[in-house]
């Protein structure tokens, strides 16, 4: 997976690939930063499954700079991923990751077109993401108003400690859909994501 351009230092990189064949996992992701890889650690409870497909979350906190190239490497024989990426600087220097992920598997939107995500309860002010794969349509949106929506995934900067739970708007009635989520805590100034290195 190649970047738009390359990231900063210290930020948090968060590597989110939705892959499309039953049964396979991603193992491990490297990446290209010029003084030695950062390492990657997977969000446990945000792995999420449905239609023979699953999304995931993995991180680095306080990244070495440089990175140009990400490598997801997977078991088995999969067909195929469609991986997002976001870069989020000004974030705590270690112990970056708010608790534990939360996630839905095998859900099943509303007559309406919702698509209810998980909730997931912070102790800082945090960055909040949630990765989700739906069926076709897309969802066009996101509610309450603290999310914003993006066509990969829907986030919240500089949350307040509490309850958060995503639900995406303008889905297809009944349709399947699964989404993994996870909550990183913000430095000392305001958490800054840099939409610039987004890919799907």
């Amino acid at each position: 997976m190649d970047l738009n351009q390359p990231t900063g230092k210290g930020s948090v990189l968060i590597a989110m690939p939705a892959l499309l064949s039953p049964g396979a996992k991603v193992l491990s992701v490297t990446d290209n930063a010029p003084d030695g890889g950062n390492t990657y650690k997977q969000i446990p409870g945000a792995t999420s499954s449905c239609a023979n497909k699953s999304v995931d979350i993995w991180y680095c906190e306080n990244c070495k700079p440089g990175v140009t190239e990400l490598k997801f490497h997977l078991s088995g024989q999969p067909k195929g991923s469609i991986n997002a990426f976001l870069e989020v600087s000004d974030m705590a220097l270690s112990s970056v990751v708010d608790g534990s992920g939360a996630h839905v598997s095998d859900g099943t939107a509303t007559s309406g077109g919702l698509e209810v995500g998980p909730s997931i309860t912070t102790t800082a002010k945090d960055f909040i993401i949630a990765r989700y794969f739906p069926t076709v349509p897309l969802p066009t949106g996101v509610r309450p108003a603290a999310w914003t929506y993006t066509t990969s995934y829907v986030y919240v900067l500089n949350a307040p400690l509490g309850t958060y739970q995503p639900t995406l708007t303008g889905g297809s009635a009944g349709g399947s859909f699964c989404i993994g989520m996870a909550a990183f805590k913000t430095g000392t100034s305001i958490a800054v994501p840099q939409p610039s290195h987004n890919q799907n």
